[in-house]
């Protein structure tokens, strides 16, 4: 898996669309998103393969995992869209593990998606759920996030329930060390133009700094710290390509002490300093 790739952030905890525009290159993020197709016939290409979703039909992408939607065909076509971080939504600690092995990991890289169709659902109830959930957000009545939160756990275990997934149980009710990272992964890139203390990230992990530090260093094969330096590089990176923004400005939006500090450890990164990494872009 590559660390630093296309990452979307939704409108937290969830963010819900309900629209006839349909249409995304490949790409993946660090939530979950739950399709839902209401007129018309949907593709959805995961890993090389592809699904052809029709009214009625329901996916569900898992976090990190490579996609792409489009229409399969000219006639008009909707879909709502749920996206959600999973460990943003207050699962009970007594369930995480299960809801886990349903909807985080997966057997293999190359696994599909979630594929439900209408045939193997209860479809008015998950019509009904789906539309109360999109009213629900355009409405904003009060306590409609309590609300929306309950209908989102309301369609997991009906997904739970429907799908057939070849996944051993996890013993012991501890959860995998990779699943303990998607969240930090995901806080490092949204936080990264900020001081980050690895004790910290250990402490959201509940674990000692040093058990962090050495498991980190197993799943990714270099530190934590390693870690947030290469994203803020490449953040810089972008910034310095793709902005006139001076190397001070730069240094700011992304973390680093000062001008300074940036153009030496840029230096170590690519050979060359930020300033004829400009110029060698532009000249090209």
């Amino acid at each position: 898996m590559q660390l630093f790739e296309y990452i979307d952030m939704p409108n937290r905890p969830y963010d819900i669309i309900f629209t006839d525009y349909i249409g995304s290159a490949l790409h993946w993020h660090y939530y979950s998103e739950i399709i839902y197709i209401t007129k018309g016939k949907v593709a959805v290409t995961c890993n090389n393969r592809t699904a052809l979703l029709e009214e009625g039909d329901l996916c569900y992408i898992y976090p990190l995992q490579l996609h792409a939607v489009a229409k399969a065909d000219e006639a008009p076509a909707e879909h709502a869209v749920l996206r959600f971080d999973i460990h943003t939504i207050h699962i009970p600690r007594i369930f995480l593990s299960q809801m886990y092995d349903c909807f985080i990991r997966r057997t293999q890289e190359n696994d599909f998606c979630i594929v439900l169709k209408k045939e193997q659902m209860d479809l008015a109830k998950i019509d009904a759920q789906i539309r109360q959930i999109v009213n629900e957000y355009q409405e904003k009545k009060e306590f409609y996030s309590l609300q929306i939160q309950a209908d989102i756990y309301t369609i997991l275990i009906e997904i739970a329930r429907k799908m057939e997934k070849d996944s051993a149980p996890v013993t012991g009710g501890h959860l995998n060390q990779n699943d303990a990272f998607y969240h930090i992964l995901e806080y490092i890139d949204t936080h990264s133009g900020e001081p980050l203390e690895i004790q910290k990230l250990a402490d959201m992990c509940h674990m000692s700094y040093s058990h962090f530090a050495k498991l980190f260093r197993e799943c990714y094969g270099r530190s934590c710290g390693e870690y947030i330096t290469y994203i803020r590089l490449n953040k810089a990176q972008d910034y310095l390509l793709h902005t006139d923004y001076d190397l001070n400005e730069i240094a700011l939006e992304t973390g680093f002490f000062d001008a300074s500090h940036f153009i030496r450890t840029y230096k170590k990164w690519r050979g060359i300093t930020p300033k004829q990494e400009r110029l060698k872009m532009r000249n090209n």
